[in-house]
């Protein structure tokens, strides 16, 4: 036993001689490191909730059993993944739906379809004989500056081409004065007019209205304030004669409630003929031109919604002479739910009104924008557009030899998707893209027909015998067919949480994946490594080596006393 004056003393420097070398810190800490990692594999591996993974680890399974359940695990994720990629790119692809509405849509809340009609006569024979103006040009007669003018005007009206015969003519900005001269009076082409089973005077229910086809009558159209942008266009005529607003409509949001039937555009709150619109046309047989009107003569119509320019050459109705045409109508309204609103015009394959902005027109609509798309176009190529497309005040008014270059700019225009085009005629055509709006209103029609023996009605009541002596009548009736309809809808298809319910499915049906099993894996590798860590640090800090003082006839040992300290 040692002597109570020689204190304990520790030899540290000594014993580090028997201590045997170990090898440099940085490759204590990598493989620290690695066996910290793997104690971390295999604790998530052994306790992990997706199936499989537990069989990775354990000392009772042999490393075929293993290799085995990982080439399993790893079939599972690649199908995994091959759905969800499949999954993925059909959300993206195609996100939106087109299906039927829940319920019908009766009638009254849309417009009245709006009915343009043209008359195939563009002249009375009094102001303006086209055939004989035409056989003394080509057979070298005399004709006076002012038919002159007037034959050349027509002939950007008829059906027939006659400018081969004539001194070619660049811009003709006069054009529109003349034709608005040369049209015959409203009142000898309207004989009567019955809207809802009532009488009315037909200039109270059609406005003047310009199209390809000449000075045209439109019933129920908006006007030029609701559809044009006046600042934009240029003032030498008006393109719409309609002055009523239409405060009280609009396609995004209908009619304002509890506004009635005196609202514009009009509507109707039942189907059938009592209920819609009925016209009776005349047409004088002194004033009917079969060169200018390609044998046929009578009118054209066309219905469209009320806030869209009519474009009679794209698609009409024909009402010959001495015919009762009969137009009923079934509604297709298309709209779209306001989730779809997110995605991208491309992917919904539709424009809302404030995300494609056109230059001459203030409402959107895929027929207004490709007028707008052709106007620009054949500008681009001649330099000029017809009298009858949208344009700037500087811009002129293509004459009859500029006919054969706007005929190609529209023809290129069809013909697009074809591929035929150059490249920089490309890039103007693409900037066109006239997708369908949003919200769509369309009329499918149902046409019916017979003859119109209208001498023996008039010769038994006695009306109108006088004025109708040397005239010809059609009568044109327009109503819907049913008093409600089912519309259509876009919808979500895949929306973000059937995103996520199609991928949890496919993963909970392949490896047992849960949201859980993600949060567990975060929590195993993030998480818990780092408790650990900082648990393990706090403990290395917290402990210091002590050594009890000698006492004679005492043992000693060596303890691990807490330190405490002091914070201060």
């Amino acid at each position: 036993m040692a002597p109570a004056s020689i204190p304990i003393r520790l030899y540290s420097d000594r014993a580090a001689k028997f201590v045997r070398q170990s090898r440099p810190i940085t490759v204590r800490k990598l493989r620290r490191t690695r066996n910290a990692g793997l104690n971390i594999f295999r604790d998530y591996c052994g306790n992990s909730s997706i199936h499989g993974f537990k069989y990775f680890v354990g000392n009772g399974r042999t490393r075929a059993e293993k290799v085995f359940w990982i080439a399993m695990c790893v079939l599972s994720i690649y199908g995994c993944a091959s759905l969800i990629e499949t999954v993925y790119d059909k959300w993206t692809r195609s996100p939106v739906v087109v299906t039927f509405a829940e319920k019908p849509t009766p009638v009254h809340d849309i417009p009245f379809p709006a009915v343009t009609i043209c008359p195939v006569t563009k002249v009375k024979s009094k102001v303006l004989n086209f055939t004989t103006i035409y056989q003394h040009l080509v057979h070298g007669g005399n004709v006076t500056d002012e038919d002159y003018d007037r034959f050349l005007a027509m002939i950007q009206v008829c059906d027939f081409s006659f400018n081969k015969y004539l001194v070619k003519q660049q811009f003709d900005d006069n054009l529109v004065h003349l034709l608005q001269e040369m049209a015959p009076p409203f009142e000898e082409l309207f004989l009567m007019c019955i809207w809802r089973g009532k009488y009315v005077n037909c200039s109270d229910l059609f406005e003047p209205t310009l199209t390809e086809r000449g000075i045209c009558y439109t019933f129920n159209g908006l006007g030029a304030d609701d559809i044009l942008r006046k600042e934009e266009y240029h003032q030498d005529f008006e393109h719409l004669g309609e002055k009523r607003s239409s405060e009280n409509w609009s396609m995004e949001h209908g009619y304002r409630p509890n506004i009635g039937l005196k609202a514009y555009p009009r509507r109707v709150a039942s189907p059938g003929s009592t209920a819609g619109l009925f016209v009776g046309l005349k047409s004088e047989l002194s004033d009917m031109d079969y060169l200018c009107g390609n044998s046929f003569q009578g009118y054209q119509s066309q219905l469209h919604t009320p806030n869209q320019c009519p474009q009679i050459s794209n698609q009409n109705i024909r009402i010959p002479m001495n015919q009762a045409l009969t137009v009923s109508v079934d509604p297709l309204l298309i709209t779209t739910s306001e989730n779809v609103m997110s995605y991208s015009p491309e992917k919904r394959l539709c424009y809302y009104p404030h995300e494609r902005y056109l230059r001459f027109f203030r409402l959107y609509t895929k027929g207004n924008c490709e007028l707008e798309c052709l106007s620009n176009f054949t500008l681009h190529m001649c330099g000029c557009v017809l009298f009858s497309m949208p344009r700037a005040a500087n811009v002129h008014i293509c004459g009859l030899a500029k006919l054969a270059c706007c005929e190609e700019a529209e023809s290129i225009l069809q013909e697009q998707g074809l591929g035929s085009v150059d490249n920089s005629t490309k890039m103007l055509l693409q900037s066109c893209n006239c997708l369908p709006a949003c919200i769509f209103l369309k009329y499918k029609t149902e046409i019916s027909q017979s003859h119109f023996d209208w001498r023996r009605l008039t010769d038994t009541i006695h009306i109108c015998e006088k004025e109708l002596n040397n005239s010809e009548l059609s009568s044109l009736a327009v109503y819907y067919k049913e008093a409600q309809f089912i519309s259509i809808k876009r919808n979500q298809l895949f929306g973000l949480n059937d995103f996520i319910a199609n991928c949890g499915g496919i993963l909970g049906l392949f490896m047992g994946v849960s949201l859980l099993s993600i949060v567990e894996m975060l929590y195993f590798f993030t998480m818990k490594p780092l408790i650990n860590y900082c648990m393990r640090r706090s403990r290395n800090s917290s402990k210091i080596a002590t050594v009890e003082p000698y006492v004679p006839g005492g043992t000693y040992s060596i303890t691990f006393n807490k330190f405490i300290r002091d914070a201060a």
